[in-house]
């Protein structure tokens, strides 16, 4: 079939065709959904289960344990890792990376019921488990804050919930999450002396006030044809209520509740456990997320409309402000890369009009926006977006996509000036090329097919470039075999006069070069041994060199955002971490606060806030949100921009350091997305958690040691104090109590005990019991504690049935696949990598594991971790995207020889792309590697064009020397491989010099790579040739009268 044909026979279906597909991919541009970074499918959920009272050895033997087991048992489970604190357990499930789209979701349901199956054997008084897998994976990317100065709590609430109604209108948003909101209760005091008085103790109490308060169904009854449904009412409408409920007491006579209790009230919980700051003023946070397929800029236009009008109607004082703007960021990055692939058009263009003049450059200059506009319509058709990767594709594909529309424009011109109609010319061209010409172009695509296959985040999010790339070539193939021919019968007619001699220079320049790259090769051809060794040695020298470029998986975000993570020793009450929180703020406000108004290019922060008690929701990639917990803040700084982060890092790390030692603070950029939160991780398993203690001590004090580390801590944090309570259970039966009642007593007393809900609005509010005077505590308000004994009517002091003893217990118990795990951590300064810091470390850990107990071992986690994982699911899919390469090769050639022979040449690519990342002075990333292995497809490329012409030769010319037909093909390609190259490594100088660190290792590559591995398969292909196929050359001598039939047809071309 050939497609030319099909297509000129019917011009004008094919001209409405790609005119329809032009028009569509023009306004998928306006419509398609922009974002900085493609989505990835998180297969992470937690299991949140309560037990109040228990410290965290117990949460782990009775909780953690037990739900850890009856986990491990489903299949599809990669780790289970779990955190046992104080009266909570939290177990994080990650599943194999083969789980993907519904199943993941079924996978979800079937841990819910194994979780559900496990409730009746956990210990009385736990409060769940619930698996947590709702929001895993969203971004809430704008975050908002209600601030008002004075303004009380509850009001910057009301408002928060009334901008929040308001907001969800907007048809890009998903849902809209508050923060900062503190937790209302009523409080039920009492005084056991004055429930003595009416024969009460506080269990009663309780348990009579939780009967009371009820919400529950009455059942149905038969009323005729209707079954009525019957609802008792019972519950707390009302804090009157709740006063007025009536008490029976011994003596027969009810009393109202409020008279045998010393005051009923409702109040915020003090201290708060969850708070919001904006610029250090108090705040309720809005978190928006962005429904799936939709705009966050648009979104954030329409938030900004909305904000508008909002704030006019707001009370004086109160105002909605910004605090993060993942829409202003994308927009910026965005914009950004539409630029850089502006400049790559232009240079690409450029190149053409320079080197194939005004007439062929046009075709081709006509070819590259179609193709564009084209690729938009794939965009939208394979649900694709405008994003970093997916604009990064289309820059790489621009250089590749010209090819086809070189090679066909030249064969048409030539066939031409033999005297061809264009007609003729067109199908002739398009027969002898379609096929050649569309198995370069699925070589190349299966390059980045690895990429597509690996179900990692990093592969996830760089599969869009195999999509990208892949769908824009095919459109490339399919524009040079229809649309290019339109152009040539439609337009072009054949000049049979002498171009004009300032046309010429570039096409005398170009022959010059070839005729010289002809006697290189005679050279080469008769010297094959010293050649081949000479590239060997290159070859083995950059594979050497390669140890000396440090690895870095993704880098840091380039964001203008700034986060410090505050974390105190467990059990640090809010106060304390408000009081850090507050010390930072009034640090940035003296010292790096900036009016982008009137300190313009001067450094600094523009405004900041905070989360105490709880992180934000996650509002980007690289952000992980934890529990909540009162010794832990997140702060985020907005900066004047990301070249002033590493300054203003510097800065508020310095100041923590000095002025707030007993936290653990990390300032850092975000990580990049697909990265793990901290690049040094060393992990110590074992049994004993003192063993694991001092390991980790010696690991910590060896990592200071190491040029480049900072923040160095270790995950279980310094041991708490607790009160042991050593009941005497002769005494206590004495006394007429049992341990339970000892223990209840204690909780409600000293700590408050729930016992109901009140129902308001749409939400609930809890009711709490607490002892008189229970706020404030010590060891020997505990000791002298009465507890009230039902059976004799007696108040007992606590020290009459119980000692009461000091004692220290690790803050948390952390486990990794059912394994007691302690993990070391490290954050690093700018300029060092977590691969330098692992090679450091490496050696002393083997020497230190010797001296180690039987069971005890470590490994590392971090960037070492993430990179194995990525780049191992890439590596196992190259011998598949090798496979088809080879087979799409023998399918062209029919033969195992020049297979071979453009196989070999792939790893060659390899010493352009070491001397390149050495020349820019850069890193190895992932993305990286994906330019080396995308380089793999477009040196087969070139080496297909040339051997192809060989063939191409020996077909047309029937009888000729197999040695001249060698230096006709490669003097005929010369200029396509030249300028296929060309236009890839000019075309990506915008990436390279972009500043963008994610991609300038992959430009670096592509650039330098295909620089020297064209040069070098210009030469390696024929040499390589001649030597599969035993063509004798010693004999044989190069004459440039060779090409003197082709000069005539070289000096039409392009004109």
């Amino acid at each position: 079939m050939n497609l030319t044909n099909i297509t000129l026979k019917n011009s004008r279906i094919t001209l409405v065709a790609i005119v329809v597909a032009s028009i569509i991919g023009i306004l998928n541009y306006f419509e398609l959904e922009r974002d900085s970074m493609p989505p990835y499918t998180v297969r992470i959920a937690s299991v949140v289960t309560r037990f109040p009272g228990a410290d965290p050895g117990q949460v782990e033997s009775l909780v953690t344990e037990p739900i850890e087991e009856a986990i491990r048992e489903m299949a599809e489970v990669k780790t289970i890792s779990s955190e046992s604190r104080p009266g909570l357990s939290v177990i994080t499930v990650e599943l194999q990376t083969e789980v993907n789209g519904e199943e993941l979701q079924a996978v979800w349901t079937r841990m819910r019921n194994k979780v559900a199956d496990i409730k009746p054997i956990l210990p009385q008084g736990v409060v769940g488990p619930v698996v947590k897998d709702e929001d895993v994976g969203t971004v809430f990317g704008i975050i908002l804050g209600v601030t008002g100065e004075g303004v009380p709590d509850r009001k910057l609430e009301e408002y928060a919930e009334e901008v929040r109604e308001e907001l969800l209108l907007l048809p890009d948003v998903a849902k809209i999450k508050l923060g900062g909101v503190r937790e209302e209760r009523i409080f039920i005091e009492y005084d056991d002396k004055q429930l003595a008085l009416y024969g009460l103790d506080a269990s009663r109490l309780r348990n009579l006030i939780s009967s009371t308060n009820i919400l529950f169904p009455g059942g149905e009854i038969n009323m005729g044809r209707q079954r009525i449904v019957l609802e008792p009412t019972g519950s707390f409408e009302s804090t009157d209520d709740l006063k007025r409920m009536l008490v029976p007491t011994p003596t027969g006579t009810p009393v109202y509740l409020e008279d045998i209790t010393t005051r009923i009230y409702s109040d915020y919980v003090t201290p708060s456990e969850k708070l919001a700051r904006i610029n250090g003023k108090s705040a309720v946070a809005l978190f928006l997320s962005l429904r799936d397929g939709a705009n966050i800029v648009r979104l954030g236009e329409d938030v900004d409309k909305s904000l508008a009008e909002i704030n006019d109607h707001l009370p004086l004082g109160i105002e909605v402000v910004r605090s993060a703007s993942q829409d202003r960021v994308v927009h910026g990055q965005i914009n950004d890369f539409l630029v850089n692939l502006v400049q790559s058009i232009v240079i690409v263009l450029a190149v053409m009009f320079i080197f194939l003049g005004f007439r062929t450059g046009s075709w081709v200059a006509a070819l590259v926006p179609m193709v564009i506009v084209t690729s938009f319509f794939f965009l939208g058709l394979l649900d694709l977006g405008f994003n970093k990767v997916s604009l990064a594709a289309l820059i790489i594909s621009l250089g590749l996509l010209v090819d086809n529309g070189i090679v066909v424009s030249e064969s048409i011109l030539v066939n031409m000036n033999r005297g061809m109609r264009a007609w003729d010319a067109s199908i002739y061209s398009g027969k002898v090329l379609g096929i050649p010409l569309l198995i370069s172009t699925l070589t190349t695509s299966a390059a980045f097919l690895p990429f597509a296959l690996a179900n990692t985040p990093m592969g996830e999010i760089s599969s869009q470039l195999f999509w990208v790339v892949s769908s824009t070539l095919i459109a490339s193939w399919f524009l040079a075999l229809t649309f290019i021919p339109l152009l040539a019968v439609m337009i072009i007619k054949v000049q049979k006069t002498m171009v004009k001699e300032k046309e010429r220079w570039i096409d005398e320049g170009m022959e010059k070069l070839n005729l010289w790259y002809q006697k290189l090769l005679s050279r080469v051809l008769h010297k094959p041994a010293l050649f081949l060794g000479f590239v060997a040695f290159l070859l083995i020298l950059a594979l050497s060199l390669v140890r000396f470029l440090p690895f870095k998986l993704v880098p840091d975000s380039d964001r203008n955002l700034v986060t410090v993570d505050i974390k105190f020793p467990a059990g640090t009450q809010m106060e304390y971490t408000e009081q850090a929180v507050n010390d930072i703020g009034e640090f940035i406000l003296q010292n790096l606060w900036v009016d982008p108004e009137t300190d313009k290019g001067k450094p600094g922060v523009l405004d900041f806030s905070s989360f105490l008690g709880e992180g934000p929701e996650p509002y980007d990639l690289g952000y992980f949100k934890s529990e909540a917990n009162s010794s832990y803040a997140h702060i985020l700084l907005n900066t004047t921009g990301d070249a002033d982060n590493d300054y203003i890092i510097a800065k508020v790390d310095s100041f923590c350091y000095n002025h707030i030692p007993d936290a653990d603070i990390r300032v850092n950029r975000l990580t990049g997305a697909g990265a793990s939160g901290t690049p040094v991780e060393i992990r110590i398993s074992g049994e004993n958690p003192e063993k694991l203690a001092l390991i980790s001590e010696k690991v910590k004090e060896k990592l200071v040691t190491i040029e480049g580390t900072k923040n160095i801590s270790d995950n279980w944090g310094p041991k708490i104090k607790k009160l042991v309570v050593e009941i005497h259970p002769e005494n206590a039966r004495r006394a007429g109590l049992t341990n339970m009642e000892i223990a209840q007593a204690l909780q409600t007393g000293l700590s408050g005990m729930k016992v109901g809900d009140f129902y308001e609005n749409d939400g609930q509010i809890p009711i709490f019991m607490k002892s008189e005077g229970s706020d404030e505590q010590g060891i020997e308000s505990v000791k002298a504690f009465n507890i009230y004994a039902a059976s004799t009517q007696q108040h007992v002091p606590l020290a009459q049935v119980a000692d009461v003893k000091v004692d220290w217990q690790f803050a948390k118990v952390i486990r990794k696949d059912l394994k007691r795990t302690m993990t070391v951590g490290a954050y690093l300064h700018p300029d060092y990598t977590a691969s330098d810091i692992f090679e450091d470390i490496g050696p002393w850990m083997e020497e230190q594991k010797v001296s180690w107990d039987l069971g005890y071992s470590y490994e590392f986690g971090g960037e070492d971790e993430d990179k194995a994982e990525n780049l191992g699911a890439i590596f196992a899919n190259l011998p598949l995207a090798f496979f088809l390469i080879v087979i799409l090769l023998v399918l062209q050639f029919n033969s195992f020889r020049k297979s071979a022979i453009i196989v070999l040449a792939i790893p060659l690519g390899i010493i352009g792309v070491v001397a390149g990342w050495f020349i820019g002075g850069t890193f190895i990333s992932f993305f990286g590697v994906l330019g080396v292995i995308a380089l793999a497809g477009i040196v087969v490329n070139n080496a297909i064009i040339l051997i192809d012409r060989i063939d191409v030769e020996l077909e047309e010319n029937p009888g000729i020397d197999r040695r001249d037909a060698i230096f006709l093909a490669t003097h005929s390609r010369f200029r396509p491989v030249l300028l296929t190259t060309l236009t890839t490594s000019l075309g990506m100088l915008p990436l390279w010099f972009s500043g963008d660190l994610l991609w300038i290792p992959l430009a670096l590559a592509i650039i330098f790579g295909l620089l020297f591995a064209t040069l070098i398969t210009l030469l390696f292909v024929p040499v390589l040739y001649r030597l599969f196929y035993r063509i004798p050359i010693r004999d044989y001598t190069y004459s440039p009268t060779l090409f003197q039939s082709l000069e005539n047809d070289q000096h039409e071309i392009g004109h």
